[in-house]
């Protein structure tokens, strides 16, 4: 999958305010920084290869196998910002940055690599910090990075089994991988990352365990990491916003 076809999903998908809620094209084509013809012919093929659905004078959704695919290369950005931040000592901005192009030819068996290197043993907190007891928050409210189990469901029964059948259950461990301006939030449950939207994330609490040092302070530096997901800042290697 080419690089451009990537960031017309992820931009689809970070661009909607609900699953089911069309994209305007003229909006991709103002954040990819294209031209809306070119945008329309983009979405046609998209819409034609199963990966979007196109509805003239609407704008585009993203059909299950293109939902799929746009979470898979925001899960890559995430991995790689940690990765630089961590153990190679890079600036969050500049790895942030580097992110932005490693994302796109990363194959699977990186990423499995990358996964397995990142769970082993946490990075020790630095002298004088002391480890907090875990506390149980909104999802909503944990920072970016933190690992937890979900404690309780404050949502309606109906949502409840939507989220069950995501995987989300009493119990079960996620860590919280992004959170946008709006409240949407992104978690990662067994490695699949899963985006829920503002309503849902505040009904749901989770159980949090203290996250590193190290991956915590790189969060909470790279300030620009979710505005680069949405299109605002930075670009990727063949300078296409992103």
């Amino acid at each position: 999958m080419s690089e451009s076809v990537e960031m017309y999903l992820v931009m689809t998908a970070l661009s909607r305010r609900a699953p089911d809620q069309p994209v305007a094209v003229s909006h991709l084509a103002s954040r990819l920084g294209v031209t809306q013809v070119s945008a329309i012919e983009m979405c046609h093929k998209l819409s034609e290869r199963g990966l979007m659905h196109y509805q003239p004078y609407k704008g585009v959704t993203l059909t299950e196998a293109g939902e799929a695919q746009a979470q898979t290369i925001l899960s890559r950005r995430r991995l790689w910002v940690i990765f630089l931040v961590e153990n190679l000592g890079i600036a969050p901005e500049d790895a942030d940055e580097l992110a932005c192009q490693l994302e796109h030819i990363t194959s699977e068996r990186l990423v499995t690599a990358l996964k397995a290197f990142l769970e082993r043993a946490p990075v020790p907190p630095s002298e004088g910090e002391t480890a907090h007891a875990p506390e149980a928050r909104p999802l909503d409210a944990c920072a970016a990075g933190s690992r937890g189990r979900i404690a309780a469901f404050g949502v309606p029964l109906a949502a409840e089994t939507f989220l069950r059948g995501q995987g989300l259950a009493l119990g079960v461990e996620v860590e919280v991988q992004a959170i946008g301006a709006d409240g949407a939030v992104l978690v990662a449950v067994e490695g699949r990352p899963i985006a829920l939207a503002p309503a849902l994330a505040a009904g749901i609490t989770l159980a949090a365990a203290p996250a590193t040092h190290a991956r915590q302070e790189a969060w909470a530096r790279c300030s620009a990491f979710w505005a680069c997901l949405r299109g605002e800042t930075r670009a990727c290697a063949s300078g296409a916003p992103v």
